[in-house]
């Protein structure tokens, strides 16, 4: 009988402490400044470009994830 393998495989990549703070610290800057950008397009008088908005929603969601998943 044959065995079947996971074809899904977490590697880990070991990293210094300094260089996963810099990476999270980066991670919300960059989540700020979408969240601002996509307020003051909300706010803008015209009619909101959509698309914009879900790319900004879309950024700020891949962001996160990735803000959740490195060590603290």
């Amino acid at each position: 009988m044959t065995s079947v393998r996971s074809t899904t495989s977490y590697s880990h990549v070991n990293i210094s402490e300094p260089e996963t703070r810099h990476l999270r610290q980066r991670l919300e800057v960059e989540i700020t400044w979408l969240s601002r950008q996509m307020q003051e397009l909300k706010g803008a008088n015209e009619s909101p470009d959509i698309s914009l908005l879900q790319t900004y929603r879309e950024m700020i969601f891949s962001r996160r994830a990735l803000l959740g998943r490195i060590p603290r």
